[in-house]
């Protein structure tokens, strides 16, 4: 596989990547069927998720990607959206309960490529440990001064 396109948080006021995929739980928790996203060599999950700490809970604000929409007798692509997942939301954001994990967010510049998934190493990483959608603690993670710094509280706004 190969390096993969990231989905996007919006932490501290800043636009960063997110080198998790919450989303991928929500439907193994829903127990509701994963829609055929049209996978890409740069996206084989076939979506990019929009995400946001805000008040220490993480959000689900977006959802751009296509999916195959079957017809009675023909398949076309169609645009996925959060309105299409989460109808009573009307395109605002939604609270990620069904999460539970570790996000992993890439902070500088890329110190290792590695062709495959998320593998790649930063200067930084933030871990947010979230659970039921909320975060729990934020680590920074510096390789460069190999210093760990551990944040009970979520700074995210």
């Amino acid at each position: 596989m190969a390096a993969q396109l990231p989905d996007k948080i919006l932490f501290d006021g800043e636009q960063l990547s997110l080198y998790s995929n919450p989303l991928e739980q929500f439907w193994t928790n829903a127990r509701k069927v994963r829609p055929p996203f049209i996978s890409t060599a740069e996206c084989s999950r076939g979506y990019i998720a929009g995400w946001e700490i805000r008040n220490n809970k993480l959000l689900l604000k977006e959802i751009e990607g296509d999916y195959v929409r079957n017809f009675v007798f023909f398949r076309k692509p169609a645009k996925f959206s959060l309105r299409k997942l989460f109808p009573r939301s009307k395109n605002k954001p939604v609270c990620a309960n069904w999460f539970s994990g570790k996000l992993r967010v890439p902070i500088g510049s890329m110190t290792r490529y590695h062709h495959s998934g998320y593998d790649s190493r930063f200067e930084k990483e933030f871990i947010i440990t979230i659970h039921e959608g909320e975060v729990i603690k934020v680590v920074t993670i510096d390789f460069k001064e190999k210093a760990l710094v551990i944040n009970l509280e979520a700074t995210g706004t």
